[in-house]
């Protein structure tokens, strides 16, 4: 026998592996987004534009939403006028993310078999498509609402194998790899938040996942740091609060990698020059001006109030939605104890600090009509990484049995879950923002614990 033949098995079982490993992240992938397609509600408030940028610039070749103007005559919410010119005035960010969907969903569309013989089943909602897709000057914008959930259930569902990956690269096992991801996905504002529009929030937290698993890597390939930094940059393209994670990580990453550093800067600036650039074409100036910070107000009394609300509001608190992450601050505890607290663990708490005491300076801290704690959403990523050891260190048997832990955890995370999963299937909980008065205009019922947001009981 030849040493050939003796060596292809050997050469064939990586690649193997390789295929399955990668056909069990497909297959994760499409479970999350089933599920959480399948939730009914929908909240595209701030998000209406994103989808008609993403078509402006994959058909024209721009950003301007000129070709919509007869549909503005009578909806102005999100809209930036410049030299005569209409401009999402929202990040450009969720609109880039959407494109390689745009496109796939178009291609396939258009490939399929003609409309008038498919199934009736198929047909309505691939002639649907062709009819937003092409449409320009007085459009329904209404129209864009069930492409947009999917499109960000999409998202939120990458970000959820991301995080799987994270699990994996941290030496977790498969099973609690997936609990961890699965605990990321359905016991957050991932589920009510984020995978319900496109939106901020989705495409900022998937840039997040991928800045920690990259990070994570690095320690043993620095070669990842080029990605960090893409990834970090593009957080920012998609929501100016992540300018904290920029400045931290930017501190963090030349500390500990000194002489590979480099990669990381090169990586962002990758992404940061064709983003100013475009800033400079169309706004005049290198920031947008959603990222204008006039936007803040440091009145003490209203800051401390947002503080407090931000964490414990029975409309808004982080810790009333997602009890889960109660366990995040025993996770850091069991890190230090175990000495295993990194300068990551650091530069991320820093985070999360500075992150609070951001949104917590904003006018309408509670982040106007939505559910929960829309405005913590991006750090969850973070919040979750600090999860790890407790997911590690479950165990409800045998000798290393850990039966409070256990069953702590387990409560919290079936009550994060019920509390989202409610937010992603009630209408109600919405109608709480309007009734019987509007939260905006009456900010005194985010204390009301007699009628919280998340019983919807309207």
């Amino acid at each position: 026998m030849s040493s050939s033949a003796v060596s292809t098995p050997v050469a064939s079982a990586p690649a193997r592996s390789t295929s399955r490993l990668w056909a069990g992240r497909v297959l994760l992938f499409v479970g999350f987004f089933a599920a959480l397609a399948a939730f009914p509600v929908y909240t595209p408030f701030d998000s209406k534009l994103t989808l008609p940028t993403t078509l402006s610039l994959l058909r024209e070749g721009n950003l301007d939403l000129d070709e919509y103007a007869p549909t503005f005559e009578s909806y102005r919410h999100g809209l930036y006028e410049r030299d005569g010119h209409l401009y999402n005035y929202f990040p450009l960010g969720p609109s880039l993310a959407a494109v390689p969907m745009v496109v796939l969903v178009d291609g396939f569309v258009r490939l399929a078999t003609p409309v008038g013989t498919l199934h009736p089943s198929l047909a309505k909602p691939l002639a649907h498509w062709r009819h937003i897709y092409d449409a320009t000057g007085r459009v329904d914008l209404d129209a864009w609402n069930g492409p947009q959930r999917l499109f960000a259930s999409a998202l939120t569902a990458l970000a959820g194998v991301v995080m799987f990956v994270l699990g994996t690269a941290l030496h977790l096992s498969r099973q609690r790899a997936l609990l961890l991801a699965a605990v990321f996905v359905f016991c957050t504002p991932l589920l009510s938040t984020a995978s319900r529009a496109l939106w901020q929030h989705g495409p900022s937290l998937l840039c997040l996942t991928g800045v920690l698993l990259c990070l994570i890597r690095a320690r043993e390939a620095p070669r990842h740091l080029a990605w960090a930094g893409i990834a970090l940059a593009l957080a920012y393209v998609m929501r100016p609060t992540n300018s904290l994670s920029v400045l931290v990580l930017s501190l963090y990453v030349p500390w500990t990698h000194p002489r590979q550093a480099w990669k990381f800067f090169a990586g962002a600036l990758a992404v940061a020059i064709p983003w100013v650039t475009v800033n400079l074409v169309h706004y005049g100036s290198v920031l947008a001006p959603y990222y204008e910070p006039q936007r803040l107000e440091l009145s003490a009394a209203r800051v401390a109030e947002a503080l407090a609300g931000n964490l414990v509001s029975p409309a808004r608190g982080l810790l009333v939605f997602t009890p889960v992450l109660l366990m995040s601050a025993w996770g850091l505890g069991m890190d230090v104890r175990a000495r295993t607290f990194t300068r990551l663990h650091a530069a991320l708490v820093a985070v999360v600090a500075l992150h609070w005491a951001a949104i917590s300076t904003f006018p309408h801290w509670w982040a106007g009509h939505s559910y929960g704690p829309r405005f913590f959403s991006d750090m969850v990523p973070y919040l979750v990484f600090f999860l790890v050891p407790v997911v590690r260190a479950l165990q409800w048997r045998g000798p290393e049995a850990r039966r409070g832990l256990t069953a702590t955890f387990a409560v919290l995370a079936v009550l994060s879950l019920v509390l989202h999963v409610h937010g992603a299937s009630s209408r109600a909980v919405y109608r709480w923002n309007s009734l019987p008065l509007d939260v905006d205009e009456h900010p005194e019922r985010l204390w009301d614990w007699a009628d919280p947001q998340f019983l919807g009981r309207r």
